[in-house]
């Protein structure tokens, strides 16, 4: 004998939420390493990142 059944009830999807990060708790808040954040390091990239651009 086999016996079917429905698949699992889901649960309904929860709305996204938007507005600023609530903080360390909310599950939208992402970590950025100090490294990431360098605003001299950014710039160097970034001047290599065109010079590279403007070279090919």
């Amino acid at each position: 004998m086999i016996v079917i059944t429905s698949p699992r009830p889901r649960r309904p999807k929860q709305p996204q939420r938007t507005g600023p990060v609530g903080g360390l708790a909310d599950d939208r808040f992402q970590y950025t390493p100090a490294v990431a954040t360098d605003i001299r390091k950014t710039f160097k990239r970034i001047r290599a990142e065109m010079q590279r651009g403007a070279q090919q």
